[in-house]
């Protein structure tokens, strides 16, 4: 049986009371396990249980779902961690990670738990014309920045439902900015603003670099939720998205660790990505190196000349055009046979990969490999977040709805559980249900994120690369 516990202690006394609240413990439910037979493999009691977990009153134990198991005494979570090390076997771990937000807030819970919290979203709602329902339909089709912005707040509602049952008080002001720098400044000027302990927006990079740059909105802090694009990151700034810099660092780290200097390396990169070429070319001096042709494309036969059966092949594309990356997607997958093992890997994945004409089978057979933000939820998992989504709102969330989802709650918590934000980065890598956040502080003051997974396609699904 693989090990479900994932443990850390994080006190420092030395002595407790029996009756006073040390620690807690993750478990993974598995399958026919109730909250009886789980309170008597902790020997704790079922209210216990319920105390911490308080969405087990109102939802059913739901098999693979985590709850948090509460440890009273220091030798007690001792004795958990050699009980299931003997259980496990040979191949199996005891993953050891910091303790979750949720787990230390609910130990940690301040008086003043109400907080006001403000989001500047682009709903751009005086220019729509409800009158007109083509017109809204129209509008909601696409991916765009209204939709964007409209899935954003939804997951921020989301994540505030769920807060409020941990008996967390939230005031939420909500402002459109109409894409508007004029009205973002006018916003700014809101004594709703001036009062508020978070803010969450605005949406783009310039206007969020200029409403962040306000000496009035200093000490508050302010939350880049969705953009990997470089701004300032002053003072109470948070930058939810790790940068695009970042994730290609630790993707060329993986690279040198795992890609083999014998095998045969082909970097195929365009005009625009010479400098990442350069970093590669260091890397693997001996690899091949293709200039896409001026259109934009590799010829078929330059590349069927270059790969062989004798070496597993390992090709690195470094590109943001559409039609170069899904022709070479295309040409590798066709050159896939029982003596020719064909990898595709990149430092930096765009949109352009999640277009639906790349057929995803081809990725998976490419064992496509890339650094990510974000995780996604496997389509056939029907988790608790999922299911409380569609009770909520009527339909299955995407990205953008799990990604405000998942910033909202790591945020408020942060707040929560010390004034200064900063200071928050001794809790570690908080992992939630498509993200997770490990926050370091720039040099101007605020902070950024600098998590990320490695992720490889397979067959239809995208598996984590454990680091």
């Amino acid at each position: 049986m693989r090990a479900s516990l994932i443990i850390l202690l994080f006190s420092t006394y030395s002595i407790f009371s029996q009756n006073i609240l040390t620690d807690t413990v993750f478990h993974k439910v598995e399958r026919k396990e109730t909250l009886f037979s789980i309170s008597e493999k902790y020997k704790i009691k079922i209210n216990d249980l319920l105390n911490l977990n308080p969405q087990l009153r109102e939802s059913k134990l739901r098999r693979n779902s985590t709850i948090l198991i509460p440890v009273y005494k220091t030798q007690e979570l001792e004795d958990i961690v050699n009980e299931d090390i003997k259980n496990t076997e040979q191949d199996e771990m005891v993953e050891l990670v910091i303790t979750s937000l949720d787990s230390i807030y609910m130990q940690k819970k301040k008086r003043n738990n109400k907080l006001n919290i403000s989001v500047l979203l682009p709903f751009r709602s005086s220019n729509l014309n409800f009158n007109s329902i083509k017109e809204v339909e129209s509008l909601l089709v696409d991916r765009n920045l209204y939709t964007i912005a409209l899935d954003l707040y939804s997951g921020i509602l989301h994540a505030i439902n769920d807060l409020k049952k941990m008996g967390i008080s939230i005031n939420l002001n909500v402002f459109d900015t109409d894409n508007s720098l004029n009205k973002i400044l006018e916003i700014s000027n809101s004594e709703k603003i001036r009062n508020s302990d978070l803010i969450i927006g605005p949406l783009l990079p310039r206007n969020f670099e200029t409403f962040s740059a306000i000496d009035f909105l200093e000490g508050i802090p302010k939350v880049f939720p969705l953009s990997n694009l470089p701004i300032k990151i002053l003072k109470g700034v948070i930058q939810t998205v790790t940068p695009r810099n970042l994730l290609r660092e630790k993707m060329i780290e993986y690279l040198d660790i795992n890609i083999d200097r014998d095998e045969n390396i082909v970097i195929i990169a365009d005009s625009l990505n010479l400098d990442i070429k350069n970093k590669l070319t260091s890397i693997f001096p001996n690899s091949i190196k293709i200039k896409p042709e001026f259109e934009g494309y590799v010829l078929p036969e330059l590349l069927d000349s270059l790969l062989v059966d004798s070496l597993p092949n390992k090709v690195i594309v470094e590109s943001e055009i559409f039609t170069l990356v899904s022709s070479i997607v295309s040409q590798l997958n066709s050159q896939i046979t029982p003596e020719r093992d064909v990898r595709l890997y990149t430092t930096y994945k765009g949109n352009q990969y999640d277009d639906p004409s790349i057929d995803i089978k081809n990725l998976g057979d490419l064992r496509f490999t890339y650094p990510s933000i974000s995780k996604k939820i496997r389509s056939d998992s029907i988790t608790d977040f999922k299911e409380n989504y569609k009770d909520l709102f009527g339909s299955l969330p995407n990205s953008d709805v799990v990604r405000g989802y998942d910033i909202t709650k790591d945020i408020v918590l942060r707040i929560l559980l010390d004034n200064n934000i900063n200071k928050t980065v001794k809790y570690g890598e908080q992992t939630y249900n498509e993200s997770k956040f490990l926050y370091k502080k720039d040099t101007l003051g605020g902070l950024f994120n600098s998590s990320i997974y490695i992720l490889e396609h397979f067959d239809y699904d995208i598996e984590e690369i454990n680091q």
